[in-house]
């Protein structure tokens, strides 16, 4: 709450939900009657992308936030008490993870637009609270300040486009897809009951979740 910018970042997650939630409510049926285009076959593009940019932005809080105590030896300090290094950046992906997980729920159920079973609302909104902890720790591995980060911010969201590249039907691009995190979010969305799409997005996920934790510890050490 010290720092304006990152306050209305977390509270951010809750205003495109309901954004979203009134386009559907209002812009959808709005086009339908005008130009006979019905989206309803892409709404679930519609929640994925709700749910993830959940993630992105409460990852980028993250990572502003680990940068703020980076440049004011915040953590340095926090890293030879008790808690050390693995408990402080166990405190500040938590923050992320927790946070992100409830907005993914709180976003399925406001959008309302996709009957999933139970066990896959919450896998997608532990992808979701994954993918926070990836932007977080990517921003603070590879920016140097808050300025540079929030530049950096914004190339990361490009990630966020492997989740909607089946929309293109390119076999090349579906298949480098598999190896990013947000494709696994459509791909359970889209197939909630399938134990290998949950296997497979679990495996991604980890890889890249263990590959930033390593270059983390490797880097502060």
């Amino acid at each position: 709450m010290r720092d304006p910018i990152m306050a209305v970042l977390f509270f951010a997650p809750l205003l495109l939900i309901i954004a979203f939630k009134l386009m559907v409510l209002f812009l959808i049926p709005f086009l339908l009657t005008r130009t006979g285009f019905d989206a309803s076959p892409y709404l679930f593009y519609v929640l994925v992308f709700v749910i993830m940019m959940c993630g992105a932005l409460l990852g980028i809080v993250t990572g502003f936030m680990m940068i703020d105590e980076r440049d004011g030896n915040i953590s340095e300090l926090m890293s030879v008490t008790p808690l050390g290094r693995g408990g402080y950046l166990f405190n500040r992906l938590l923050f992320a993870a927790a946070s992100t997980f409830l907005y993914g729920i709180l976003g399925y159920y406001v959008m309302d637009i996709v009957e999933l079973p139970v066990i896959a609302v919450l896998f997608v909104s532990l992808l979701s609270s994954n993918y926070s902890i990836l932007i977080g720790l990517l921003i603070f591995s590879f920016a140097d300040d808050k300025v540079k980060g929030l530049t950096f911010a914004k190339a990361i969201n490009a990630l966020s486009l492997f989740a909607f590249t089946d929309l293109l039907s390119l076999r090349w691009l579906t298949v480098l897809s598999w190896f990013f995190p947000p494709y696994w979010i459509t791909s359970v969305v889209q197939h909630p009951d399938s134990l290998s799409v949950y296997g497979l997005a679990l495996l991604v996920n980890t890889g890249w979740l263990w590959v930033l934790i390593r270059n983390y510890w490797n880097k502060e050490s």
